[in-house]
């Protein structure tokens, strides 16, 4: 049973949502993203550096406690960037098990296109081994769209016969750009921020949840590198796939996970009952969300 904290969390989403999911339309391109300074916390370095002329924030703990660090690709559906909630996530990230994070600080918009955000991506990921940093000592993570490119990067580069790193964590992963799943149809009156209103039929509506984002371009929707869904997981370090039970991406999950088990990964699925998208994200302190970061350190811990 969720925790009251979280059915009020998921009727406020209804509400802020609502405008948006009355006529089935792109959060992720209709909002508006509010840049700001960041202002560093107590206890911690912040640097921007370049690394094959993309650029990465870097966020480390005055209190090391260990010489890996954590890769960090946010969310955003390719059109939002490193928002003030993904710089908290930054520091979430460092404070769990008290290692550097690498957040990579992509070029986002709504004119992307697949493959450049991927190709910024591992771009920047070279760049950083090229600087000395070292594959094995790096954990991956990513949530949503930067689940996706998080994994699109690891096939790429495995593909490439180059090094991944040592462990990958993806959360809430929008994995299957052509929206098969079988979730869309499970939650399509469940899921508190992409979902019908309660009146609007998913026979005559449903379509419209499965819309496919203009960043897919002219690229074929089962293409790996756009759609990590279809991925062959071969050769993969640990991993550990998470996600809510009533979001309308939760298939992408678990095809990932499915994907990973057959292929010999060692793979970990932690899926949270009546928990929606990036619901360890946007509400942090939620008794769920503190249970889901607890579950991230320990495997990081592991890693």
């Amino acid at each position: 049973m969720t925790s009251f904290a979280a059915g009020a969390v998921k009727v406020m989403l209804r509400l802020v949502t609502f405008p948006y999911r009355l006529n089935q339309r792109s959060l992720s391109r209709n909002v508006k993203y509010v840049y700001a300074p960041y202002r560093v916390p107590k206890g911690f370095k912040y640097e921007v550096r370049e690394y094959n002329g993309v650029k990465v924030e870097e966020l480390t703990p005055s209190e090391l406690r260990g010489e890996k660090s954590i890769l960090h690709i946010h969310g955003g559906g390719a059109v939002g960037g490193m928002t003030a909630m993904y710089r908290k996530i930054s520091e979430h990230y460092a404070r769990i098990n008290g290692l550097k994070v690498l957040s990579v600080d992509y070029e986002a918009g709504l004119r992307k296109v697949h493959p450049e955000i991927l190709n910024e991506c591992v771009a920047a990921y070279e760049g950083m081994l090229k600087a000395g940093y070292e594959a094995k000592k790096m954990i991956l993570t990513g949530d949503s769209m930067g689940a996706n490119l998080a994994l699109a990067m690891c096939l790429k580069l495995r593909d490439e016969g180059k090094e991944l790193p040592s462990a990958i964590i993806s959360v809430c992963v929008q994995g299957d750009m052509s929206s098969q799943g079988d979730s869309y149809r499970k939650n399509a009156h469940a899921d508190p921020m992409y979902a019908l209103p309660f009146w609007q039929s998913y026979d005559r509506r449903g379509a419209r949840l499965r819309r496919i984002s203009p960043y897919c371009g002219d690229t074929p929707l089962d293409d790996p590198y756009l759609s990590p869904a279809f991925g062959d997981y071969k050769g993969f370090p640990p991993m550990l796939v998470m996600c809510g039970d009533i979001e309308m991406c939760e298939s992408d999950s678990d095809m990932i996970y499915g994907k990973a088990l057959a292929a010999g990964v060692k793979a970990t699925q932690r899926k949270y009952r009546g928990m929606f998208h990036d619901f360890l994200y946007f509400a942090p302190r939620l008794r769920e969300s503190r249970e889901a970061w607890s579950h991230i350190a320990e495997f990081i811990s592991k890693a």
